[in-house]
């Protein structure tokens, strides 16, 4: 199959399920000529859905660019790297679920415990593709293959596992693992920006 195919395929994936997450953000109702302050009292309770969505919309940003660099790097998509890719899609897909729950409730440990085993998910399946991809030479250039090497999913991997045993200690050490994930991936490009 044609890496062009496969990646199109996942392309239609990530747009799809980053339109989805937004549709959890109904609008409450307000009265006409309402005033700042009763809209403030409305608005209240979506700001935990807001900032759940938002989080899991950076997450996915960063899941779709690391894929797209992915496939720019790799010669062909074989049967195998072809499957690893929908396992990977499935823990995508899945991501709304755990976003809206966690959206709702986002100090109870169940909500946060699932969400944390859906982006490690998500994570060791990508890490998986690309240890595939290494053991089977698929990449174009043997220095990609190093450049795509464990160091770039180990420290968000671990985040995520620690953020699912946090929560037996205390959900906010849990919230505060998921939003280093973007700090993680965000701050090394920052600093090499403002080094050159």
């Amino acid at each position: 199959m044609s890496k062009e195919r496969v990646e199109a395929f996942s392309d239609g994936i990530f747009a799809i399920i980053l339109t989805l997450l937004v549709l959890e953000l109904s609008v409450p109702y307000i009265a006409d000529h309402s005033s700042l302050s009763q809209y403030a009292a409305a608005m209240a309770p979506l700001v935990s859905k807001v900032v759940s969505f938002a989080l899991t919309f950076v997450l996915i940003c960063i899941h779709w660019v690391g894929h797209h660099y992915f496939f720019r790097q790799i010669r062909e998509a074989t049967i195998g790297l072809v499957w690893l890719n929908n396992l990977f899609l499935l823990w995508i897909c899945f991501m709304p679920f755990p976003t809206a729950l966690l959206g709702d409730h986002p100090t109870d440990q169940f909500p946060v415990i699932l969400y944390g085993v859906n982006q490690l998910l998500a994570a060791l399946t990508f890490f998986a593709l690309r240890s595939y991809a290494r053991n089977h030479k698929l990449f174009v250039d043997p220095l990609s293959a190093k450049g795509m090497g464990p160091s770039h999913s180990i420290p968000a991997i671990a985040l995520y596992g620690s953020a699912i045993l946090l929560s037996f200690v205390n959900v906010y050490l849990s919230l505060l693992c998921f939003f280093l994930v973007p700090l993680l991936y965000f701050l090394p490009n920052l600093i090499s920006s403002d080094n050159q």
